[in-house]
């Protein structure tokens, strides 16, 4: 299948899935009709991602083990990140990611510029392997753990550092309650809307609309799309990659 192909396949199953009124998005609404906080915070969601990711899990922790060690042979330092962000109801919780930084995160507000700035395999804080583990966003595989364990959901609003959640009510306090009261009444997740949809992924005064978005709207049939869209976003990457290095 041609490129073009691809993407006018890519096109109109995106355009279907978006529908409402599907065979498909009445079959699914049927299994749960929970919809909003009801369902983020139901059994049927805990319950549905744990099937999901259990194989996943399996997959990615032996890979994980592997590149922490790769990670700690470059520069004897930690096979891995821990970073404390805010969690549900503010409650802090520990986000474990495959260390990729040579000297772990800087500054909060240098962490902003960077993000902002660069590219992820770009920034200039990466180690020589971290530049390729972040290319393909490997380093967060670790995660897929912490949904097993309910530390995290695969797919919610992606969760912040305080810094951020500071940043964004000093730059948005219009709008700010009420992006941290959806915040807040989920699990936070791995995947999310923003991350599936946006092209500013990394830009936090963006990400108002789609966490808004989903916690208004979220339901099996949403969780379904953002990871078909997150899927697809990343086979385009590696594609891109493997154009890239011909």
């Amino acid at each position: 299948m041609s490129e073009r192909s691809f993407d006018d396949l890519a096109t109109r199953v995106d355009r279907y899935l978006r529908k409402e009124d599907t065979l498909l998005a009445k079959a699914i609404k049927g299994v749960c009709s929970l919809q909003g906080e009801e369902y983020r915070n139901g059994r049927f969601k805990r319950g549905f991602e744990f099937v999901i990711t259990t194989p996943v899990a399996v997959l990615t922790i032996p890979i994980s083990q592997i590149l922490g060690m790769a990670a700690k042979m470059e520069d004897g330092k930690s096979m891995f990140f821990l970073q404390e962000r805010v969690g549900k109801g503010g409650e802090p919780v520990k986000i474990v990611k495959i260390r990729t930084m040579k000297n772990g995160f800087e500054a909060a507000e240098q962490s902003l510029v960077n993000a902002s700035k660069f590219e992820p395999e770009n920034d200039p804080r990466n180690t020589r392997l971290g530049q390729k583990i972040r290319a393909y966003e490997i380093d967060e595989f670790p995660q897929f753990l912490q949904v097993l364990k309910g530390e995290i959901s695969l797919v919610d609003i992606r969760s912040a550092p305080q810094y951020v959640i500071d940043f964004i009510k000093e730059e948005r306090p219009n709008t700010f309650d009420e992006w941290y009261k959806a915040y807040q009444e989920g699990t936070p997740g791995l995947l999310s809307l923003r991350s599936a949809l946006s092209k500013e992924r990394k830009n936090d005064l963006k990400r108002h609309h789609y966490d808004v978005l989903y916690a208004r709207k979220a339901s099996l049939g949403l969780d379904l799309f953002i990871i078909y869209r997150t899927g697809l976003r990343m086979l385009r990457k590696v594609e891109q990659k493997l154009k890239e290095k011909r």
